[in-house]
Order: C-alpha cells, then structure tokens, then sequence
C-alpha cells in the first residue's frame, strides 16, 4: 500500500508541483488549500506524513502545527513546513516541525526529506513513543 502524504499548500502551482512529483513516486496524495481543511484531512485521512506552507489563510501553518501536535491521533505525524519567508530558519523552534525546507526548493532536497521521515517513522522524534495503527 502506498504511503500517504497530505499536502497544505495554498498556491495551486505549487501544490499541483509538489502532487505530481511525489505521485510520481509512488506516493497517494491528498491537498488542503487552507489550514482548517489541512487539520480535518489529517484526522479523517490519516496521512503517514503532512508537507504544509507556513503562510496559510485562516489558520496558519504554525498553529495549525500546534494543533496537530496537540492530539493523540496527529500528534507523531511527520511534518515538513515550506516557506519563502526569509526568517523561515528563526522559526524552528516555534514551528514544531520535523524538517524545514525553504521555497523555491530543490525536487531532490524535498523527496530526500520526505523518504527520510517516512523512514525513520511516526513517533521517533516525539515522547509518546507511539507506533501507527495501521
């Protein structure tokens, strides 16, 4: 069964980019143009990894991290968070992510951060220790 990756991205350019890529590579995807679709995705599809923009309209990218971190459910769901802003690396701590990655980006930087954190699994950077259901 193919892993899953939710997608949060509100520029359909770059949604469309990033989808066809990472279907390419075998991957089944699913895009959120905004954050509170992105949230509700991520609890009834049960992504194995979410790659969202930081700048989203309504809930943005860093609360919606909160969030997801905040339930049991999400809460070891591997997270790469996209930005163009410049003060994207003085985030990091704020953001909660597992992986940072600066746009424009490079398709060989962003699939090696995907099949990194797909590898290493849910639950190995966080303290539950939880393993999927799945």
């Amino acid at each position: 069964m193919a892993q899953r990756i939710l997608i949060v991205e509100d520029q359909k350019d770059v949604a469309e980019l990033i989808e066809v890529v990472l279907e390419g590579e075998g991957y089944t995807v699913a895009v959120a143009a905004d954050g509170a679709r992105g949230l509700m995705l991520a609890r009834d599809w049960s992504p194995d990894l979410i790659l969202m923009d930081v700048m989203l309209p309504g809930v943005d990218g860093g609360t919606l991290i909160a969030r997801l971190r905040d339930e049991v459910g999400t809460a070891n769901l591997p997270i790469i968070a996209m930005s163009a802003s410049s003060t994207l690396r003085d985030r990091t701590g704020e953001l909660e992510a597992d992986a940072l990655l600066s746009k424009p980006f490079d398709v060989d930087a962003l699939l090696a951060q995907v099949q990194f954190l797909l590898a290493r699994g849910r639950g190995e950077s966080g303290d539950n220790g939880g393993s999927p259901s799945t």
